[in-house]
């Protein structure tokens, strides 16, 4: 009887029917492929014995000054530090208070004193930001800044962007709206409020004032006087009337910084009597509420930590400071989507920034002074700058590349590209139709950048944007959790050339990342399946790779053939092999198989199971044999089945073992037509 092989297409093909994939592989889970022939998976143990509360959205590995390494991790309900198994919680802290106006001003001063009964001991590690703009001593307060000087137990100041016109307070105004019955225009009172026609202003508090509701960002369309501009409402008002922003009260947003002890406390700065004088004792600062987010982007600056939460401000942790929160870079955009570091400058870029003053811009890329990540401004003294992305509705991510650093809108990738002062940085569209589909959805391996559309795969190369043919479209696309598709993380594993992207399937319904596609970037071959992974880091300091679940474990992977102490099951099923195009039944009586049943030198120990579904037509109901139980101490199986096409399925699921598989064969022999 004649022996027939059957090698494998390498890859994985779920777009083709099993009949047409002929010599390929149908369906996978947890393998990968190695000169072209599939072996299983490498496995994983826990990084960190413990559960993060909340799902972690982004981890960053570096190292301090004195090559300790520690991993960054951002989850929704915290921001933690952890170095030597050991978590440290540096999640930053805000505390909302609302008072009545009490700021005082001096003539020709920019420094301005507040006064909150609220607050206990903040410190000048901490910062404020205006929700309400307050009228005060010809100034607007609006925004943020740090706090300066510490007064007393309830009083601070901070220093304005100019110098006071008069000395006034303790006192101060918020908006006051007025309305005229049958009108959409819309009066607002703010004294020496500095508008023109054409000017925009921010509202971040709803007021509902005459059936209009005032809230966000409006043009000023007229300025009856210094004292006094107009807005329009969507609609007319309902009735003539007047009301205060916020019911009259001041709100103040305070940035907690839990750190070493302030300086500017204590005997002769108003603080007598409050920080135990003659006894040594520091008064306990004030603290806040553990902030949440949607999403972290992570970076560090040298030993710096850099965190931003989606729609937040930026923050900085430095190891061995002593502070037990981050603090915030007050001086740089509170509100973002996410930051990177960009080189060859060293330039931290924000985007999805402010513009200007509160209003958040999806389409601006903010940067700070080079090397200076607390120096935001603009001039002819800093390579400080902004730049408004022109196309597409909103910036969806942005990453340092090899070569220059990119940013995706929903549309399009555009080059970041340093050029020095003055322009800084030239942006130029690379190509269209091939927008990012989430913050994480790209990495870079090899010199070349990849991501995922909400329709393909994209990588940036030598030659330019391209495309990458997908073999397993239909497996993700068509299963893809649009509603959560901003959720996927790329994961490039260098050292097995992989390119995966984790998603969440519609089959799935957690609404998290469950499911894998994994491209070999050398080999071309692609291969899915299932497995949990909300964030990723390839190699790094901290050793292999490191991914961790929605449920908050982080594990290393390829540090282990199993997974996490249980058997890593690993499957994959070839298309039909046609064994008979005519009328001929051939009739199979022994299957050999041949694999790598272990590690160089290591136990040849593997042990897989593999099924065999033979059928006469493509559409016919397959009939199973086996399992069979193969190893190494097996020649070859005795199948003894007939039919015209057969498909095999291989699993493994014993611990602590390695296989690849090699030259498959089959003795064939005609067995009469049908």
């Amino acid at each position: 009887m004649p022996i027939v092989p059957l090698k494998l297409i390498p890859g994985v093909n779920a777009d083709f029917t099993p009949t047409l994939n002929q010599a390929g592989i149908s369906s996978c889970n947890l393998i990968r492929f190695k000169d072209k022939l599939p072996q299983k998976l490498g496995g994983w143990d826990k990084f960190y014995p413990f559960a993060l509360s909340g799902i972690p959205r982004d981890v960053h590995g570096w190292s301090d000054l004195n090559a300790v390494a520690r991993l960054g991790v951002g989850t929704t309900t915290e921001l933690v530090v952890i170095t030597n198994n050991s978590l440290q919680d540096i999640t930053p802290q805000t505390f909302l208070s609302n008072i009545a106006p009490a700021f005082s001003t001096t003539n020709g001063s920019p420094i301005v004193t507040v006064v909150d009964t609220n607050i206990s001991n903040v410190t000048t590690f901490d910062a404020i930001f205006f929700d309400t703009p307050v009228a005060i001593g010809g100034l607007i307060l609006q925004g943020a800044y740090p706090i300066s000087t510490i007064v007393g137990a309830t009083s601070y100041q901070f220093v304005a962007v100019s110098n006071a016109t008069s000395t006034a307070g303790p006192a101060g105004a918020v908006p006051v709206f007025t309305t005229a019955a049958g009108s959409s225009t819309v009066s607002v009172a703010l004294t020496a409020h500095g508008l023109a026609v054409g000017d925009s202003f921010d509202f971040p508090i709803s007021t509902t004032v005459g059936g209009i509701t005032i809230d966000g960002v409006y043009t000023v369309n007229g300025v009856p006087n210094p004292n006094t501009f107009t807005v329009s409402g969507s609609i007319q008002a309902s009735s003539s009337t007047s009301a205060s922003m916020n019911g009259g009260l001041a709100q103040i947003l305070y940035y907690i910084a839990l750190g070493p002890s302030a300086v500017g406390t204590g005997f002769g700065l108003g603080g007598y009597g409050l920080g135990g004088y003659g006894t040594g004792v520091v008064p306990g600062s004030q603290t806040g509420t553990p902030i949440s987010a949607t999403d972290w982007t992570l970076d560090n600056w040298g030993e710096i930590l850099l965190a931003c939460p989606k729609g937040g401000g930026i923050y900085y942790w430095r190891p061995n400071s002593g502070f037990q929160t981050a603090q915030l870079v007050s001086t740089g955009p509170v509100f973002n989507n996410g930051i990177f570091v960009a080189m060859p400058e060293q330039i931290l870029v924000a985007w999805g920034s402010t513009s200007t003053g509160q209003q958040q811009d999806p389409l601006t890329v903010r940067w700070s002074d080079s090397q200076d990540f607390l120096t935001w401004t603009a001039s002819s003294q800093t390579q400080a700058g902004s730049f408004r992305i022109p196309t597409g509705s909103m910036i969806m991510g942005g990453f340092q590349g090899p070569q220059q650093a990119l940013i995706w809108t929903d549309l399009d990738i555009y080059a970041m590209q340093y050029l020095g002062p003055p322009f800084v940085f030239g942006f130029n569209k690379l190509s269209s139709g091939c927008g990012l589909i989430g913050p994480h959805a790209v990495a870079s391996m090899r010199g070349n950048v990849y991501w995922m559309t909400s329709g393909s795969f994209f990588v940036l190369s030598g030659n330019g944007v391209q495309q990458i043919p997908c073999s397993v479209w239909d497996v993700v696309f068509q299963d893809l959790d649009e509603a959560n598709q901003t959720k996927i993380v790329a994961a490039a594993n260098s050292q097995f050339d992989e390119m995966t992207w984790y998603y969440p399937s519609i089959s799935g319904g957690t609404g998290e990342n469950d499911k894998y596609v994994k491209l070999n970037i050398q080999e071309g071959s692609w291969d899915y399946g299932t497995l949990s992974r909300s964030a990723w880091q390839d190699q790094s300091v901290l050793g292999q790779p490191i991914g961790t679940t929605p449920s908050g474990i982080i594990y290393q992977h390829e540090t282990s053939p199993d997974a996490d102490g249980q058997p890593l099951i690993s499957t994959f099923t070839t298309g039909y092999f046609v064994l008979s195009e005519g009328q001929d039944l051939p009739f199979v009586d022994w299957f050999f198989p041949d694999m790598k049943w272990g590690n160089f030198n290591g136990s040849q120990n593997a042990t897989l199971s593999v099924l065999i579904s033979a059928i006469e037509y493509p559409n016919s109901t397959p009939e199973v044999f086996g399992p069979f139980t193969i190893s190494a101490a097996v020649d070859f199986v005795n199948t003894r089945l007939r039919n015209r096409q057969l498909s095999l399925t291989f699993t493994s699921s014993d611990m602590g073992s390695f296989w690849r598989l090699g030259q498959m064969r089959l003795r064939v022999a005609k067995s009469g037509r049908r």
